[in-house]
């Protein structure tokens, strides 16, 4: 018995940020869905994978490469073609096609205006997988997308087209199916892989966003230091997860370029199905609602302010060096605060510890 991997490709660049009916239209990947592809090359770094086939398409192709190894495109395997729904935004059909947006919304089996019959997709999908099964030994993967997936499971398990169009196929989603003398069985459907956050595979996030090398280093830095003051606090009596205080820490600037970069990288990484991780990275810049207790946040908060570039420093020095952006009374104020809250952090920390190790 062998398995097969259906995985639906990571999140599109959506142009301009606008959600849209997309079937043969070709996008490539966000940075989300870049993220996205990793998080499943990771977890298949052990599913003895002999083959990957792709839909020609970029979104699904970019997903495969980040899996690994030579990818096979098929056309076979791409998206649904929409019809007159296809490339537009989905505010805009339900602005041209109102009512018949509401129905599909109630009976989401019902087809656009001119779009590909599900039978066509289901036939094309599942001749395309019969001869990547021919031409490889071992486990496969085949990357495509939603419709035509739900399509093929449909034909697969007899369902109708309201039911198999509910089954819900996230991107980055992954569809087991075994496969035993010909006969196809049906493991599991649209789970999202959830691979430990380890150095490699945040690394490779930083890869996905192209973090510069002075953001890298000094994500590398904080890590660091935040490790050192996990330890002392854990050796003092507290109970803090050492490894998610690591990987918050190298991905607490994974939005950089953007502004609000810690509210914009904590919603990445969250959206990612990593919450703990993106509150922590949320916080790292303020923490306003500190009450004198010591938890994960604080330490990647208080590392991060310990650190100027990649090199250690003083909270004195730190926030001296951010003073001469302050031209402004209210921005004057304003850093004052985080600097007394950033006292206040260290001084619980060295209390803990009976250590002044933040000065």
């Amino acid at each position: 018995m062998r398995k097969i991997y259906l995985i639906r490709h990571g999140e599109p660049d959506f142009p301009g940020g606008r959600s849209m009916c997309l079937g043969a239209t070709d996008l490539p990947l966000s940075s989300l869905g870049r993220m996205r592809a990793a998080m499943t090359g990771a977890y298949l770094e052990d599913a003895d994978i002999s083959a990957v086939f792709s839909s020609d398409l970029s979104r699904a192709v970019e997903t495969a490469q980040a899996i690994g190894g030579s990818v096979e495109c098929d056309p076979g395997f791409r998206e649904a073609y929409f019809g007159e729904w296809e490339g537009l935004p989905f505010d805009e059909i339900r602005r041209l096609y109102r009512g018949l947006y509401e129905k599909r919304g109630a009976h989401p089996g019902i087809l656009p205006p001119g779009g590909e019959h599900y039978d066509e997709c289901a036939s094309r999908f599942s001749q395309s997988l019969k001869n990547a099964l021919k031409s490889a030994a071992g486990n496969i993967v085949v990357v495509s997308h939603s419709a035509v997936i739900k399509a093929f499971l449909g034909e697969l398990l007899g369902m109708e087209p309201d039911e198999f169009m509910s089954l819900s196929l996230p991107c980055g989603s992954v569809t087991v199916l075994d496969e035993d003398g010909g006969e196809l069985a049906v493991h599991s459907i649209g789970a999202r892989p959830l691979p430990a956050l380890r150095d490699g595979l945040c690394r490779t996030f930083w890869d996905c966003v192209q973090l510069p090398d002075n953001i890298r280093a000094h994500c590398g830095a904080v890590s660091e230091l935040a490790g050192e003051l996990c330890s002392r606090l854990n050796f003092a009596g507290l109970s803090l997860d050492a490894a998610v205080v690591r990987a918050s820490s190298l991905l607490h600037d994974i939005a950089r370029a953007s502004p609000h970069h810690a509210d914009a990288g904590g919603s990445m990484v969250a959206a990612l199905g990593y919450p703990a991780h993106g509150e922590i990275i949320r916080r790292h810049m303020e923490l306003p609602d500190f009450d004198g207790r010591i938890d994960e946040a604080a330490v990647v908060y208080i590392a991060d302010k310990l650190t100027m570039g990649s090199q250690r420093a003083t909270l004195e020095a730190r926030f001296a060096h951010s003073l001469r952006k302050c031209i402004t009374k209210e921005a004057l104020c304003a850093h004052e605060a985080r600097l007394d809250r950033a006292r206040e952090v260290g001084r619980a920390i060295n209390r803990i510890c009976g250590k002044e190790l933040v000065i």
